[in-house]
């Protein structure tokens, strides 16, 4: 208190066995967690008891395994906060033996799921300038006081009204320092930044802090506060820097750990965009081609930081080309779940609460979802791609979709029709009316046809014709048969997809903003003779409990010949040491038999628990 650092009230306590009174003397909502580490692991937010009592016996059994020690916090939860952190560089100078202290501009860190971070970005888009100043005073306050020598990071909660609560200090470097690094000083562009693992390890030394790296400072600010600098950053900075972290995830599947070899690994270019527009490229991975995630340790596979110079707006979207072109094979990640959340409207404009993913995903992630426009697109450069594979490989390589019978002909160019089936011979059906130019660019009329129609016959109607009949143009197409990646100029707008290659039916495997899809093309006669297939029916598994993911057996919760309710906990996976409860599914349903044996290694949908077969009534 000495400090002057804004607390929240009360401080944190070390949780015994009776948590459930002390969060009952604090107050609801509580934050468990961890009091030996981070990163969200043994942490729990908690609205009553019943949450308490679980949280503490799943926090403590998280927390013991990554840290060796399952004792616990337990503090007020601040809801729909920032969470902000300001990283600092200090240490002696060798000439003065006073202490230098640099603070550089904030890392906002609040897109998280389960309390981890996700995406950070520097500077904030949420804190305002004089909210930025008091921070650095307390956070310079903080140093000073117990004499810290090194890099370091405070962390803090702000709400929405600017108020901030101090955290913790960690007492090194963060995953997300390069988005740090990459905005100090005149920026990556200028080369004169900042390296803050140089800078530690030159303290560590008793060298102190670089001169270069003192000589940053920006003293220029307009009310007068030198030791402050330019807009409340004691460093100056430039630009805007974001990172993505990249985990072996399945964001389909509750974002279950996914472990198993890396396949295919190709990592983006170090630049991305054009002219103006480009952006600088930063990988962080600890991953090679070959690489076998295991389900021992953390998810995290690699960060991908990307720097403008000019905007956060072209940071973002530096980021997203930058994963349109990170080729991950063998392991389910989140990828396409980050993309996803890059192109949200609200992330765009800056609203980043640590809220964002819960509020905007809260029955979890489905997909990425592409505008109807979008989606148009994606129909034409798969047909593109499509014809160009069979050129170049001399032979149709999905079915008779490239058969010339067709073809209309209109002076030199030519006129195609044919069928994209987007997911698939089931999915969704366009007709797409194409005319190849003499400039190799491309124009087509792409509308969305009922399911099973039969008739692609200019007098049938399509599905709301009005909305979804769409004019496309693919100006250039950069792409050859063996590439990983297709460069498309379609509505003006470059733009990098993800070629998969072909299954042994023919159906084309692509990417787009993160968004995969299989993709059949097809003549109109090889459509309507598609539309007598019946599509195959779903095997019930409904009386079956499975892993979501490899890992180990923990515990049951249920014997055989229990009656259970819906959200009751069955069982107890743990993977990548994380604690996951399998809830039930169903409501009075019997357990007829348990499959597995605690403490036993499982692999991915190995059945755990089946129920019996409930009769009719």
């Amino acid at each position: 208190i000495s400090l002057l650092l804004a607390l929240l009230p009360p401080l944190s306590t070390s949780l015994s066995p009776d948590a459930v009174e002390i969060a009952q003397e604090i107050g609801y909502p509580v934050m468990i967690k961890a009091s030996s580490g981070g990163g969200g692991k043994g942490m729990r937010i908690c609205y009553d008891a019943a949450q308490v009592e679980e949280g503490y016996r799943l926090g403590s059994a998280e927390a013991k395994s990554f840290f060796g020690d399952d004792c616990l916090l337990v503090e007020k939860y601040v809801e729909d906060p920032h969470h902000i952190e300001i990283q600092v560089l200090s240490g002696r100078n060798p000439a003065t033996g006073e202490l230098d202290i640099l603070c550089f501009a904030e890392r906002e860190c609040s897109i998280q799921r389960r309390n981890q971070k996700v995406i950070e970005e520097s500077p904030s888009p949420h804190l305002l300038p004089s909210t930025r100043r008091e921070m650095i005073r307390q956070v310079k306050s903080l140093v000073r006081n117990v004499d810290y020598e090194s890099a370091g990071t405070v962390e803090f909660l702000v709400d929405k009204h600017q108020n901030f609560y101090f955290l913790e200090m960690n007492t090194r470097l963060q995953v997300e320092h390069p988005v740090t690094e990459l905005i100090s000083g005149d920026g990556y562009d200028s080369g004169n930044y900042v390296d803050l693992v140089h800078g530690m390890l030159e303290v560590a030394a008793g060298r102190g802090i670089p001169q270069k790296y003192l000589d940053l400072v920006d003293r220029s600010n307009a009310e007068g506060e030198a030791e402050d600098g330019g807009e409340g950053a004691n460093v100056r900075y430039t630009g805007h820097a974001i990172e993505a972290r990249i985990y072996a995830e399945d964001p389909f599947r509750g974002f279950l750990p996914s472990t198993g070899p890396l396949v295919k690994y190709v990592e983006p270019p170090p630049v991305v965009g054009e002219g103006e527009e480009s952006c600088h490229i930063r990988i962080d991975a600890g991953v090679v081609p070959g690489y076998n995630v295991s389900p021992f340790y953390d998810p995290i596979l690699s960060k991908v930081i990307s720097y403008s110079a000019r905007s956060r707006g072209h940071a973002i979207r530096g980021l997203g080309s930058a994963l349109d072109q990170y080729l991950l094979k063998g392991v389910q990640h989140n990828v396409p779940f980050v993309r996803d959340v890059l192109r949200n409207r609200d992330f765009v404009k800056g609203y980043t609460p640590t809220s964002f993913i819960g509020e905007h995903y809260p029955d979890g992630f489905s997909g990425g979802r592409l505008s109807k426009k979008e989606t148009a697109e994606f129909a034409v450069i798969a047909r593109e791609i499509g014809r160009k594979r069979g050129l170049l490989m001399k032979g149709p390589p999905l079915a008779l979709a490239n058969a010339r019978g067709n073809y209309s002909h209109d002076g030199d160019e030519e006129e195609e029709e044919v069928v994209v089936c987007m997911g698939g011979i089931f999915g969704d059906i366009y007709r797409v009316s194409s005319k190849t130019h003499d400039d190799g660019s491309v124009t087509a009329n792409v509308t969305k046809m009922p399911k099973n129609s039969g008739s692609l016959d200019a007098g049938s109607e399509p599905e709301e014709a009005e909305e979804e009949s769409h004019a496309i143009a693919l100006s250039s197409m950069d792409y050859e048969p063996a590439d990983n990646f297709a460069k498309v100029v379609i509505s003006g707008e470059i733009r990098a997809l993800q070629v998969h290659g072909e299954d042994e039916t023919g159906m084309l495997k692509l990417t787009m903003y993160g968004s995969d899809e299989d993709v059949l093309v097809m003549s109109p006669g090889e459509y309507q003779l598609a539309c007598h297939m019946n599509e195959p029916k779903q095997k019930d598994l409904g009386n079956f409990v499975m892993s979501p993911m490899p890992g180990t057996l923990i515990s049951y919760g249920v014997q055989e010949g229990d009656i259970v309710e819906m959200g009751q906990e069955l069982c107890v996976v743990e993977a990548m040491k994380m604690q996951n409860v399998i809830r039930s599914h169903k409501a009075g349903a019997k357990v007829g038999k348990l499959h597995g044996v605690v403490g036993a290694s499982l692999r991915a949908d190995e059945v755990l628990i089946e129920f019996e077969q409930m009769e009719s009534a």
